[in-house]
């Protein structure tokens, strides 16, 4: 069981990573087909002196402090960027619950160091050519520019898996426990799965609540169901859950 679990886990993080690359390449050819109808239209040329040589010569800024590994960073960014925005969504109630980022944050923290070391790497070996040859005051330039991307790069991807591992440390998973009323009978869901109604509905929801524990739960309950017995569910909801996990409750028809 424990195998078959982390077979799962590598197929879902490898999926995910390919997803990334299938996005990036997409976002990639999106962005080189309008870029072709922007120059057939001769609106380039405009485009080009305004918003295009600006983001350019940043580019070649990034480029040269820390070399070509920028662009996968800047990829794996974006998908640690995409993962923050959903788990502040998450935790703030908007929109899906149950979203588990912290895995994936994990999964993609160490990325960034090794991609900093791979810079290193580069940035030693663009240093070392430049002592092939010639005068060294003529090369020192080029040296001191390899030395300088080689820090540059290990510094950024450090910074990088840091503010990942934060992210991934302050954004837990937050599960949804549904309580509504049917008629006069209470309806049970945990995460969008119906769990039974009436007192089996709550004894399952109590259950799966103790086997999971969730790192986070949102309770929400329907208003119909009075003040007395919110405070009960709530209470039982709140003794199935280790004392370390975070439970809000509010009230909603449509969750």
């Amino acid at each position: 069981m424990t195998t078959t679990r982390l077979d799962r886990a590598s197929l879902r993080t490898l999926a995910s990573l390919l997803g990334v690359l299938l996005r990036s390449a997409a976002w990639g050819v999106a962005l080189g087909l309008i870029g072709l109808a922007l120059i057939r239209l001769g609106v380039w040329d405009r485009f080009a002196g305004t918003v295009a040589a600006p983001v350019l010569r940043l580019v070649g800024i990034v480029h040269q402090a820390v070399g070509p590994v920028w662009i996968p960073m800047f990829l794996v960014a974006l998908r640690v960027g995409w993962l923050a925005a959903r788990a502040f969504r998450t935790r703030l109630a908007i929109g899906p619950f149950g979203f588990g980022v912290r895995p994936e944050l994990q999964q993609l923290a160490p990325l960034f160091a090794a991609l900093g070391l791979a810079g290193t790497v580069w940035g030693l070996t663009h240093a070392f050519t430049a002592l092939q040859g010639g005068e060294f005051l003529d090369r020192l330039p080029t040296l001191l520019a390899g030395l300088g991307a080689a820090m540059t790069s290990t510094l950024v991807g450090l910074s990088l898996q840091i503010t990942t591992l934060l992210i991934a440390a302050y954004n837990p998973a937050w599960s949804v426990a549904t309580i509504q009323l049917d008629g006069d009978i209470e309806s049970y869901k945990l995460d969008g799965a119906r769990l039974g109604s009436g007192a089996r509905g709550l004894a399952a929801l109590l259950e799966s609540l103790v086997a999971r524990q969730p790192e986070a739960l949102h309770l929400c309950m329907d208003p119909e169901i009075g003040i007395d017995r919110r405070g009960l569910l709530q209470r039982n909801v709140w003794q199935s859950l280790e004392s370390s996990v975070p439970l809000r409750s509010f009230t909603s028809r449509t969750r």
